[in-house]
C-alpha cells in the first residue's frame, strides 16, 4: 500500500493552531501534533516556507530568544549590581568595626603605657628614698663612731644590707663587759667566754 505524503497544509494547520494554544511550533512539536508521521526535513521545510510567506504570523524563533536574552542580561547586571551593592556596604561596616576597635585599642595601650611610666617613677622614687634612708643611716653610725672615738669602716653590716654576721656588736665595744642583756650571738660567746 503506498504512503500518502505531508502536505503543507496540514503543517500549516498544525503550526496555526499552536500559535493560538501560545505555543512555540517547534519541528519536534508539529511532527507529535501530526501522530509522528512525515519526516522532520520535510516538516522543516514546510515551516520554513510558511514563516518566508507570512513573517508577521506567530512568535520568531529568533525575536523569542533576542528578548529572552535582553531579559536575562538586564536580570544579571541588577543581581550583580544588588550584590556588588551588598558587599560593599558589609566591606564599609566591616572596616568601620575595625576601626572602632583599633581605637579602642589604643586608648587601653596609651592607657597602659600611663601605668607603667607611673609606677615606673613610683619605683624610682622609692628607690631614691631607700638609697637616701641608707645614706642617713650610715651618716648617723658615722657620727655615732665619731663622738666615741672609733675609727671609720670598722662597723660589720647591718642586717638588712650585705650580711647579717653576727650582728652589731659596736655597743659590746664600748663598754668593757657585756651583761646577761646581750642581744647578738656575738655577745652572748663574748659573755661565755669571758665568764
Amino acid at each position: 500500500m503506498a504512503r500518502s505524503g505531508l502536505t503543507k497544509a496540514q503543517v500549516r494547520s498544525v503550526r496555526d493552531r499552536m500559535l493560538a494554544d501560545g505555543k512555540y511550533p517547534s519541528v519536534d512539536a508539529v511532527r507529535h501534533a501530526l501522530g509522528d508521521s512525515g519526516s522532520k526535513s520535510t516538516i522543516h521545510k514546510y515551516l520554513r516556507e510558511l514563516r518566508d510567506e507570512d513573517p508577521d504570523v506567530g512568535l520568531q524563533r529568533d525575536d523569542t530568544e533576542e528578548a529572552l536574552r535582553a531579559v536575562v542580561g538586564q536580570l544579571a547586571e541588577r543581581l550583580h549590581a544588588n550584590a556588588d551593592a551588598r558587599i560593599k556596604a558589609r566591606i564599609a561596616a566591616l572596616q568601620a568595626a575595625h576601626e572602632e576597635t583599633l581605637h579602642q585599642k589604643e586608648a587601653e595601650l596609651a592607657g597602659l603605657r600611663a601605668t607603667v611610666a607611673a609606677l615606673s617613677a613610683r619605683v624610682t622614687q622609692l628607690e631614691t628614698r631607700r638609697a637616701g634612708d641608707n645614706q642617713g643611716d650610715n651618716q648617723g653610725d658615722e657620727l655615732d663612731d665619731e663622738r666615741h672615738g672609733l675609727a671609720r669602716g670598722w662597723r660589720t653590716p647591718r642586717p638588712d644590707q650585705a650580711h647579717a654576721g653576727f650582728g652589731r656588736f659596736d655597743s659590746g665595744l664600748l663598754s668593757s663587759r657585756s651583761g646577761p642583756g646581750a642581744s647578738s650571738p656575738f655577745d652572748m660567746i663574748r659573755t661565755v667566754a669571758r665568764s
